[in-house]
């Protein structure tokens, strides 16, 4: 029997702001679509305020552009050129600057430890020819000032540009696409100002000032025998200093194998949250939706007959009549089919809409901290049964195409204890808001920028 709430039921989400991203910043397609590219956001100003990067990537692997913008659409800064094109050399073709593959090795956070948020970025030196999009000998890290993109720190470390895409001689090109910056504390000061740069098989990790503090080599890449493609951070002893979750490994703070164990195919998604109430952070996996220890013991396990291939996982309290922790789970690939499972076992199953890459799972505190939270796939909002709760107005139809849907940030926009829906696809160059209800300026406290967008979660 089909339970769930009728279109009439859905509740439509207020739009808070429709952002065009500036023209300057943006390209045009094959097809005439003006776009943007990837998109990552945070106070860069220290206004109070969400503020937006969006980059394009030379061959759509290797940051090449970007540009800041504040939430009102005004340029605040830009850096690199959007026509930049150089020879392959791999193929003899070209490559272009292009809207980025995959979400890439960009984010926004207070990295000096100044108060005020940076752009922490790979990007390409300047005047190359010609490249390889599967190798990093000409690509270094920068640190830009939020507000003005002055550089305040770079660097060109012998380990970054040594990284490449290859394994055993064979490139292994859906590790290496999914590259990321990940922002830790793994020196304990109580703010996470090091980071973490997964590249294929190779984590690096580095202090505040560029120092390489170590390195990993995930034995684990080939595809589907792989690790996470986006590594979790969070602190699992109570130490003061956070460890890597890669899914088949977890990394103490200063790099040492805390454990190793192959759990199955397709790890593409992890977490590190906590599963109940009294616990400490847990490794939480995709592949057959497991929760384990700091110790790699198995606390929660679904299966892989549940779960034969988990795309990707999220955790949140999804259902009002409890206050139990569940998973959601993309279990069957690059499918909508979702799962809902708390400690008890499955509680729900169903399918929500279609989208090119059917990737994009997030969990939104749409309800604030007395819940019940929200699901999110592109582009509408779940509730733990699969009803379709909140829509978005006034939202154009995605471009379509591998990247071309909305990809989301759950972000505390609006200054109350819950959280807006900020969406955008790559391929179109509007940044749009939506919340529960127009906002009042007197409970607006300001934009507060937390892990969940420093360490974003998008993935294709």
């Amino acid at each position: 029997m089909d339970c769930r709430k009728g279109e009439s039921q859905v509740i439509q989400a207020n739009q808070y702001r429709n952002i065009q991203v500036p023209e300057a910043f943006t390209s045009v397609d094959g097809e005439g679509r003006r776009y943007g590219g990837d998109i990552r956001i945070g106070d860069l100003t220290g206004n109070g305020d969400v503020d937006f990067v969006v980059y394009q990537s030379l061959g759509g692997v290797k940051p090449a552009f970007l540009g800041a913008f504040d939430i009102d659409g005004q340029p605040l800064w830009s850096m690199g050129r959007r026509d930049l094109a150089v020879a392959d050399t791999d193929t003899g073709a070209m490559l272009h600057t292009i809207s980025p593959d995959r979400p890439g090795p960009v984010a926004v956070a207070d990295i000096d430890g100044d108060g005020a948020c940076e752009v922490l970025c790979l990007f390409v030196d300047e005047g190359i020819e010609a490249t390889s999009k599967w190798h990093l000998g000409d690509v270094q890290l920068l640190l830009l000032d939020g507000a003005t993109g002055h550089i305040k720190q770079q660097a060109s470390p012998d380990a970054l540009r040594s990284c490449d895409g290859f394994d055993g001689g064979i490139l292994r090109i859906p590790n290496f696409v999914h590259q990321r910056l990940l922002v830790a504390d793994f020196s304990g000061i109580g703010q996470a100002t090091d980071f973490v740069i997964k590249l294929g098989k190779t984590l690096l990790a580095f202090d505040r000032n560029f120092g390489l503090l170590w390195t990993y080599e995930n034995r684990w890449n080939e595809y589907p025998r792989h690790a996470a493609y986006i590594p979790a951070i969070g602190d699992f002893d109570g130490d003061g200093r956070d460890e890597v979750n890669g899914g088949l490994f977890l990394l103490d703070h200063d790099g040492r194998v805390l454990w190793e164990e192959y759990l199955g195919d397709n790890m593409d998604s992890v977490l590190v949250e906590p599963w109940d109430a009294d616990s400490p952070p847990r490794a939480i996996v995709s592949a057959g939706g497991m929760v384990l220890d700091e110790s790699g013991r198995r606390l929660y396990e679904l299966g892989l007959e549940a779960v034969p291939h988990g795309q990707e996982i999220r955790c949140g309290r999804f259902h009002a009549d409890s206050n139990d922790r569940e998973l959601v789970i993309r279990y069957n690939g690059h499918h909508p089919d979702l799962l809902v499972a708390g400690p008890n076992g499955i509680r729900s199953r169903f399918r929500v809409d279609d989208s090119p890459n059917n990737t994009g799972l997030e969990s939104i505190r749409w309800n604030g901290a007395g819940g019940p939270d929200l699901i999110y796939s592109p582009a509408a909002l779940w509730d733990g049964e699969g009803n379709r709760a909140v829509a978005f107005p006034g939202l154009p139809p995605a471009s379509g195409g591998k990247m071309g849907w909305y990809h989301c940030f759950p972000a505390n926009v609006c200054g109350d204890d819950r959280e807006e829906v900020i969406l955008y696809d790559p391929y179109q160059d509007r940044v749009h808001i939506y919340t529960q209800e127009p906002p009042q300026a007197s409970a607006y406290g300001g934009y507060r920028h937390t892990h969940r967008q420093y360490n974003t979660r998008l993935i294709d």
